[in-house]
């Protein structure tokens, strides 16, 4: 009777080892399966983030380059009407003097006109 109560234990023992062994195996499914849900879930966060920076980082790529042409073509843009303004003040500076010679042909053409006319239309004497 004392060996049937030990081999009734022990196989209770047993069994109790056993459900303990599957619910241990259990749990340790159910966690991997959880952490790597869990994992899945930031993966798909960090790869989104780093999918934003890569098209941010080309954008500011495009966005300098622009930058820099825009500059470039400012700065021509500049010289074109530095260029521009200088040749207005040639122009400019060409009209006074021709106006300045055309005051001074008809102040002389008018004294000639008033010595000849002062003549009586003959060449001045000596």
């Amino acid at each position: 009777m004392l060996t049937n109560l030990i081999k009734v234990h022990q196989a209770k023992q047993s069994a109790r080892k056993e459900r303990q062994e599957k619910r241990k195996r259990e749990a340790i499914v159910a966690a991997t399966a959880l952490t790597h849900s869990l994992v899945d879930h930031l993966n798909a966060g960090v790869a989104n983030a780093y999918v934003n920076q890569k098209k941010l980082d080309t954008e500011t790529k495009i966005l300098q380059s622009n930058a820099a042409q825009f500059s470039k073509q400012t700065t021509q843009w500049l010289k074109l009407v530095e260029d521009f303004n200088t040749a207005l003040k040639e122009i400019g500076d060409v009209d006074n003097w021709a106006r300045s010679i055309e005051t001074d042909m008809r102040t002389i053409s008018s004294a000639l006109e008033y010595t000849y006319k002062r003549n009586d239309g003959s060449l001045p004497s000596h």
